[in-house]
């Protein structure tokens, strides 16, 4: 059996730390006197079970996919007006004819006077940019009068 301190030591962790563990009820500890002791099975069930994921852990009935949320960044050095309207007016027809697969897509425009640097950043599923990023490279194509 370890005492609270060796259990600290093993675990590179405060005994303040172990004590409130054993109080969630995290580490299964018997009180033996006045102080904590934890079985070796105990603490080896603790570890295995922060290694692997506790075995009472609730998994989502969600499919990892339809978890997954992306962001990027379009970053438009020494933006002109016009430039940026374009950019953001296409943004916003991609948006408004989006494919419900995409769930919740959006985007926020930030614009620097100073240096002129307007930066796009798009938060969304995985397929919106991607969706995106190729109507971008077309829109910025040579000759497409950008």
């Amino acid at each position: 059996m370890y005492t609270v301190t060796e259990v600290a030591q093993i675990l590179d962790l405060h005994p303040k730390t172990v004590r409130r563990f054993i109080r969630e009820g995290r580490i299964r500890a018997q009180k033996i006197g006045r102080e904590w002791r934890v079985r070796r099975e105990d603490l080896r069930e603790y570890a295995h079970a922060e290694l692997a994921g506790r075995p009472g852990e609730v998994r989502s009935d969600i499919p990892v996919a339809d978890r997954i949320h992306v962001s990027a960044v379009i970053e438009l050095e020494d933006a002109t007006s016009e430039e940026m309207s374009r950019l953001s007016n296409s943004i916003l027809a991609i948006l408004n004819g989006r494919d419900p697969a995409w769930g919740n897509a959006r985007y926020d425009l930030i614009f620097h006077p100073e240096t002129r640097r307007a930066r796009f950043v798009l938060h969304g599923s995985p397929q919106f940019i991607r969706a995106l990023l190729e109507c971008l490279e077309v829109l910025a194509a040579p000759g497409d009068g950008w």
